[in-house]
């Protein structure tokens, strides 16, 4: 290994995330719909110069076990220019690309991105990473760079090293003890049919075309809500809290998240639910580390994966503590101006989540309206469940909206 070069430490949670990818793909995805016309070539020039300033896009995995780093190779992520796409951009129908698998146990690259001319007029740029090397954060860094790059502005770049391990390590004074809470099995928000023999995830897009102030307490209660129409019990959520801006001001394109398990109770509201997740932030909670998680880094992966894999259909379509309802992200804000280049006028752009649990959401507000894209296994809509309550969360933030308005 040269160590001039840019490497850092792959920390368990990534370690983990490899593990989640080699049973199915687990990816950092950020889509830019636009009109009008993207050159690849020119595109592959900016995607160099932000990768140039950005090496962690560049990465390859080396070494084994605890001695496992991401390594800069020097090698840019491919522009791809895909055939013309029935995709529509609002589910996973006609675009098989976007699994595609990254082999990063094989040392190959962590990413790409795709040119996808569709035959509703629409461009689509697809800006795809594997989540054991970046996440959601990370690639919206990535993307706005390459748009600089594209409409020739300075870029910001970053050559941070810092993994989530390394954050904890110095709040790790500052956390303010909590009493023990039992573990809970949580419902899931949809009732599920027959579990495959492999696991297959859907995702459905829902355009909110106003701003929703505090959209994630306001659609874990709906969520929570839903989820007991149709049955009793208990209702959580992991929220991942962006360590950038917030515990440090380095801004690397790793995995530099923590975690909170959100509890939902019957009576919960908006407001509260708000209040619970700002006490456990100001108390540090997120920079609690998972207890054993360490020992992941002198496991070997596919064991991992093998031993893990014998277990999804126990923890995708039971209730189940190690498993909670769902994961909810919120995205920052972001104008569709830095989205776009000249002659390409950004008009819609969203995030999606990665394949993985029994639910995942991400938001994402640009401009004046907001994105939420909503991935479940398969058998969740077996009956249309997954889409009816894909449409009901749709029309009940448009009316709600409407009424304050």
């Amino acid at each position: 290994m040269i160590f001039w070069r840019y490497h850092r430490k792959v920390s368990p949670l990534e370690r983990y995330w490899l593990v989640l990818d080699e049973i199915y793909p687990c990816l950092a995805t950020g889509v830019i719909e636009g009109i009008g016309e993207i050159d690849p070539v020119r595109l592959q020039q900016a995607v160099d110069r932000a990768a140039k300033a950005n090496p962690a896009i560049r990465v390859r995995l080396r070494g084994f076990l605890g001695f496992s780093r991401w390594v800069d190779s020097g090698v840019a992520p491919r522009v791809r220019q895909m055939k013309l796409s029935d995709w529509r951009g609002d589910s996973e129908l006609h675009a098989p690309f976007l699994l595609e698998r990254f082999r990063a146990l094989r040392g190959q690259p962590i990413s790409d991105v795709l040119v996808v001319p569709c035959t509703d007029g629409k461009v689509r740029l697809v800006f795809r990473a594997l989540h054991a090397a970046i996440d959601g954060r990370g690639v919206a860094l990535w993307i706005d760079d390459v748009m600089r790059a594209m409409r020739g502005e300075p870029l910001l770049g970053s050559t941070s090293r810092l993994i989530d391990l390394d954050i904890q390590e110095s709040y790790k004074d500052r956390i303010v003890p909590e009493p023990p809470v039992p573990p809970t099995k949580c419902i899931a928000v949809v009732p599920h049919g027959t579990p495959p023999a492999q696991p297959h995830y859907l995702w459905r897009r829902a355009i909110i075309d106003r701003s929703v102030s505090q959209l994630l307490p306001k659609a874990a209660v709906f969520l929570a809500q839903w989820a007991r129409r149709h049955q009793k019990g208990d209702v959580g959520f992991t929220i991942p809290i962006d360590y950038r801006g917030l515990r440090t001001e380095e801004c690397g394109l790793g995995n530099l998240i923590g975690y909170l398990r959100l509890p939902v109770p019957d009576d919960a509201t908006p407001r509260s639910v708000m209040q619970h997740l700002a006490n456990r932030m100001r108390g540090f909670a997120d920079c609690k580390e998972v207890g054993g998680i360490r020992a992941l880094t002198w496991v070997g992966i596919r064991r991992m994966a093998q031993k893990m894999e014998r277990s999804v259909k126990a923890v995708l379509y039971t209730e189940s503590s190690a498993v909670p309802t769902g994961g909810i992200v919120s995205m920052a804000p972001n104008r569709l101006a830095g989205k776009s280049c000249p002659g390409f006028a950004a008009t819609t752009m969203f995030g999606l989540p990665a394949a993985v649990g029994k639910l995942n959401v991400v938001i994402t507000p640009f401009d004046d309206a907001m994105c939420v894209i909503f991935t479940a296994p398969s058998d969740y809509n077996h009956q249309g469940q997954f889409d009816e309550m894909v449409a009901a969360f749709e029309r009940h933030f448009r009316r709600a909206e409407q009424q304050v308005a």
